[in-house]
Order: structure tokens, then sequence, then C-alpha cells
């Protein structure tokens, strides 16, 4: 029996698309993650991290993956998933966007800010490269925001982009939780089924974990 099958009467084309994870770490792991088991075949992952003991407890790593490469260790949980997936791992600075099928949709979840702004600025220095859409996931301890741009320019990025020194700085121990990079790899992937199957979805929003409010 398939994978697929406990929800193929849904969606049945997520094979058709090539996902960019940029950043491996809490949302990215887990968004990728979530999307294997959806269906999704083609993945580019980029990091340029290592697996640290403090990525277990938000990401999808484990103590056996410390040390490696955050795409590398992605890269084999996700083929433990689906061991036909076609998955090229990245190591380094993404300085290159590995264009595939005019199917592609970028995830972004780096750390900073800045590194979100650079990685657009390659992905939309080519205007015949484009993908369809991105999906930026900002995560806080206890507070996410998801902004999804379809067709997306750099214009239309500088728009939704503040600068790292803008943000609110939060304290080592108060960047990241399980529940919430979990989440985020969930709202992802209800965003990445609703632009699939050409149903509404929100362009942005926020979620804050105390109070339990989704805000549009």
């Amino acid at each position: 029996m398939s994978i697929s099958a406990r929800y193929e009467g849904l969606f049945d084309n997520t094979d058709r698309y090539t996902f960019h994870i940029l950043g491996c770490g809490a949302i990215g792991s887990s968004a990728a993650t979530q999307l294997v088991r959806m269906g999704a075949m083609y993945f580019q992952l980029y990091d340029r991290d290592l697996v640290e003991d403090v990525n277990i407890g938000v990401s999808q790593y484990n103590q056996a993956d410390v040390g490696k490469n955050k795409v590398d260790a992605l890269k084999d949980h996700l083929l433990e998933i689906d061991p036909g997936a076609d998955i090229d791992a990245h190591h380094g600075d993404f300085d290159v966007f590995h264009f595939q099928n005019y199917n592609d949709i970028v995830i972004l979840g780096f750390d900073s800010m800045s590194a979100r702004m650079n990685a657009m600025v390659t992905i939309c220095k080519n205007p015949t490269t484009r993908p369809k859409c991105v999906i930026d996931g900002r995560m806080g301890a206890e507070h996410y925001q998801q902004y999804i741009l379809v067709k997306p320019t750099l214009s239309k990025y500088t728009k939704i982009w503040y600068s790292d020194s803008q943000g609110e700085e939060e304290p080592c121990n108060a960047k990241a939780t399980s529940y919430c990079s979990n989440m985020s790899g969930s709202f992802i992937a209800n965003a990445v089924r609703k632009f699939i199957t050409d149903s509404p979805f929100n362009g942005n929003f926020s979620f804050h974990f105390p109070s339990m409010l989704l805000e549009k």
C-alpha cells in the first residue's frame, strides 16, 4: 500500500513539484519531513551547518545525527520515509538556485533576515528560473509568522522584509521550541497543499502560542 493511501482523495500531485528547503534547521527539517510524508519526491536541501545537540530539541534530528552535515542527515531521514525520493544535498552557503522543472517551490527557513534577503536576491535574479512560489516561515519560541509569495520578485519580498536589527531580539534560551517548529512544518505543508490544488490560502499570518490565536 502506498504511503499516500490515507489522503490521496485530498491531493495526489506533490510529486510534480521540486521543493527547495533553504535552511534545514527547525523549520526546514519539519517542513521537509511532512512534505515527503505527503508524497513529495523531489528535494533540493541547502544548509551550511552541522547538527548539534541543541538542534535535537527543536528539529527532526536525533543523537546519531550529531556532527553530520544537516543536509546529509535530513536527506537520510527523508529517504527512510520514502526510499524512492530524489534528493540533492548542498552543504554550504546558498549561492546557487538549482532550478529544476518550472514547478519549483522554495521554503525559507533560515535563522536570519539577512540570509533570507540574500537568498531572494539569488532566486529572483533570473526571471526565467523563478520558482512558482516562496513560503517564508519565521519562528520564535512561541510565535510563528508565515508569508507566501506567488511568482515572487525582489520588490514583492522587500515589502515583507525587515532587517535583523529591526526584529525582536530574543535570549538564546528562548528562540525555539519543538511545538513551534513542528507546527511551522504543519502550516507550511498545509500551504503547499492549498497552493498545488488551487485552493484559497492566506498570503500571510502569524500564530501566537500563549494565546493560541491565529492572526491574519
